[in-house]
């Protein structure tokens, strides 16, 4: 997983890789000694955390089934299933004011060409094939970062406009909904 700091995808980030407030970011997922001319490397998924853990409980997902998040118009995907790399760009947040990192994680697998059916049509209603067939290769799961938060410009940056994941929104409405819920079920 390599991250880019163009949208042609020419410049790799070198080192340490800081990012501002809302920047686009590109990310390319490539597979290396493998048959370009047989098999496609597909993104199933692709998600963030505020820490080196994929299996982290805060998360936000980029990619599901093979497609753009559909709650985040920030996610583009720009080539899935088609070859042995895919590229998506999304723009860069933070969980909350304290997480300065993003950790980014995907779960990837390797699709034979000759099926016709490597890439998925995501305007469409037939965003997943149904079970995986003949054309599912070997799977794995990667991960890349820390991607930095940087303030860059400060006239940017007012703790007001802090993205914050609704994710861990969705956390707090439901510690809000499971403590009373939990003193109601001690009285019996």
């Amino acid at each position: 997983m390599i991250p880019y700091e163009d949208d042609e995808f020419t410049r790799p980030f070198t080192g340490r890789v800081d990012a501002e407030l809302d920047q686009e970011m590109h990310v390319e997922v490539r597979v290396e000694g493998v048959d370009s001319r047989q098999f496609a490397l597909v993104m199933d998924t692709c998600w963030a955390t505020p820490v080196n853990d994929p299996d982290y409980s805060l998360r936000w997902d980029l990619i599901l089934s093979e497609c753009p998040n559909p709650i985040d118009d920030t996610v583009d995907l720009l080539q899935n299933g088609v070859s042995t790399s895919s590229r998506f760009s999304f723009r860069m947040f933070i969980f909350t004011a304290n997480s300065t990192r993003l950790y980014l994680h995907c779960a990837v697998h390797l699709c034979l060409l000759s099926s016709n059916r490597c890439s998925t049509d995501c305007a469409s209603g037939h965003r997943r094939r149904e079970g995986r067939s003949l054309d599912f290769h070997d799977s794995a799961s990667i991960s890349m970062g820390p991607l930095v938060f940087s303030e860059g410009n400060t006239d940017k940056w007012v703790p007001e406009q802090v993205k914050v994941s609704e994710a861990s929104c969705l956390c707090g409405s439901l510690m809000l909904i499971l403590v009373p819920l939990m003193s109601v079920l001690t009285h019996f």
